[in-house]
């Protein structure tokens, strides 16, 4: 999953996105641009990983509320 899907599934800004992965801000911000943006910056390999395990352990609190 991608960090910016996980942030928009969850209504997150890019300042809580940013929190959750210790990024900066602009880096957060970075990740939701258009590939063709000069400045577009791809996130980390382990950024997706991680987000797909925030995902999980959101997902399951969800259900068990």
């Amino acid at each position: 999953m991608h960090p910016i899907d996980l942030m928009r599934k969850y209504g997150w800004s890019y300042h809580h996105l940013a929190a959750e992965f210790g990024v900066s801000e602009a880096e957060a911000r970075r990740w939701g641009f258009r590939k063709t943006a000069s400045n577009y910056r791809n996130p980390p390999l382990m950024a997706y990983k991680l987000a797909e395990k925030i995902d999980r352990e959101l997902s399951t609190i969800s259900v068990s509320a």
